[in-house]
């Protein structure tokens, strides 16, 4: 089974349709506090400025809602909120990608800078607010969704004024961070590729950078299956419990769940699947600390991608979803027995019982191309598909489906392709790994042996 998940980049669709009329260039900073401003003392479900319900999906969801205030404002305003999910830490993991981040106490903050309090690492912060004013004497005035005692129904925006540096405290509540919003014109931090391999010996290790970077190693042993994605890794233990950290590879490891056959990740929307061993499957978002959403049951595959959810069930049956947690499932097709799926272009892929291979793009609606057969394992990623047949050839095809395919390696045991990075990996039955970059006619670097699984990824 695989387990890649093609990175996304702005998952426009699902969030424009939380945002209302987006400007056509991002406003200013004086834009931006007037229009959180505006909306002092609405709560999670009240009729906002804008004429919609609530911030994001603060009224559905009913919880804290305070990143959603925040990222509301931003989106509407045109700022880039690729990244950002209902998780206040969301914010900080944000500034970090996009080289804003500002931990110095000495930073002076802007209007519109997001305010991040007590971050704990692995994307978990306990509020974030934005900055509405700066004074001379250094104090600041925020502004917050989910502000006041109570529970996320009870409390609303709301000002709060303090001290104003990096390490002190406001309200009660120590500022970790200023995160700057970043323009969608504005060039952003270029990508960072990740390439995490689970061993033989069942630990997991991570490079990150080039291909002759040094290797990190993340998990000592005992990992049965492992999953890098975006600045996400998780492993699944023997016993059933799923980990996770997310940010740099030295953040701690959080438990998920128990009772886990399976698992997904999804960073750029920060969502985490589980496939249970009942064959339940929970789908949460928000980072490492959302709550789980009970999805479907009798599924033997789960896979993500931006807002993108796919399972195979134990008769064969493939059903994908996109948008919330709560949209309906869309029967794809019968007979499959490994699922594949790409928001960015809108792809899925599956591999039927009898090893033929057919692809949609356009959604969950497009039509079925089928492209070959023989296949034991496809890839997904942008406009690129990667097959290893059943003779184990691995073999790669870039553009429409209806490209030639380029022949890679023979002797694969399995393939990943990573668009963004223009990676291809390949995995053969001896256990030895070569990745080229530069697309299916860069030159291949070998990276080690032993290996058990391996995934391609990007942020």
């Amino acid at each position: 089974m695989s387990l890649k998940r093609a990175t996304t980049t702005v998952l426009a669709a699902a969030v424009l349709a939380l945002l209302g009329a987006v400007p056509a260039h991002a406003d200013t900073r004086t834009d931006v506090r007037d229009l959180a401003a505006a909306n002092l003392h609405k709560q999670t479900c009240s009729t906002n400025s804008l004429g919609g319900t609530g911030f994001m999906d603060s009224c559905r969801m009913q919880w804290a809602w305070c990143a959603d205030f925040v990222r509301w404002v931003w989106g509407n305003r045109n700022l880039n909120v690729d990244r950002l999910t209902a998780a206040a830490g969301s914010f900080y993991l944000y500034g970090q990608q996009k080289g804003t981040l500002h931990t110095d106490p000495g930073y002076v903050p802007q209007v519109g800078d997001a305010v991040v309090f007590n971050y704990q690492g692995n994307g978990y912060a306990d509020h974030v607010g934005m900055v509405d004013t700066v004074n001379a004497d250094g104090t600041i005035r925020t502004i917050n969704g989910n502000w006041g005692n109570g529970g996320p129904g009870s409390t609303s925006v709301q000002f709060g004024s303090g001290p104003g540096r990096v390490g002190q405290y406001l309200a009660g509540q120590q500022i970790s961070a200023f995160v700057s919003p970043v323009g969608l014109s504005e060039p952003g931090k270029p990508v960072t590729p990740r390439l995490g391999v689970r061993f033989g010996d069942s630990s997991v290790q991570v490079k990150e950078g080039n291909l002759f970077e040094g290797w990190t190693n993340v998990y000592g042993g005992g990992a049965v299956k492992s999953e890098v994605h975006g600045d996400m890794v998780g492993v699944l233990t023997s016993a059933g419990d799923l980990f996770v950290k997310q940010g740099n590879l030295y953040q701690q490891w959080v438990h998920q769940a128990s009772g886990v056959k399976d698992f997904a990740l999804e960073s750029s929307a920060g969502r985490i699947a589980v496939l249970r061993t009942d064959g339940t499957v929970a789908v949460k978002e928000g980072g490492l600390q959302g709550g789980w959403v009970e999805e479907t049951n009798n599924a033997k595959e789960v896979e993500l991608s931006g807002d993108y959810i796919a399972v195979v069930d134990n008769n064969g049956a493939v059903f994908a979803k996109q948008g919330n947690l709560y949209a309906g499932w869309v029967n794809e097709l019968g007979g499959g027995a490994d699922v594949e799926v790409d928001a960015s272009t809108g792809r899925l892929a599956v591999v039927r019982n009898d090893g033929s291979l057919t692809v949609k793009e356009g959604g969950l609606y497009g039509a079925w191309v089928e492209q070959t057969s023989g296949v034991k394992q496809v890839d997904l990623s942008g406009d690129y598909l990667g097959v290893v047949f059943t003779d184990g050839l691995a073999s790669v095809k870039q553009g429409n489906l209806y490209a030639g395919w380029i022949n890679q390696l023979p002797g694969a045991a399995k393939i990943e392709v990573d668009a963004p990075t223009g990676r291809v990996g390949v995995l053969r039955g001896d256990g030895s790994l070569a990745v080229k970059d530069g697309g299916p006619y860069g030159a291949w670097v070998e990276q080690t042996s032993g290996v058990g699984d391996f995934q391609l990824t990007s942020y």
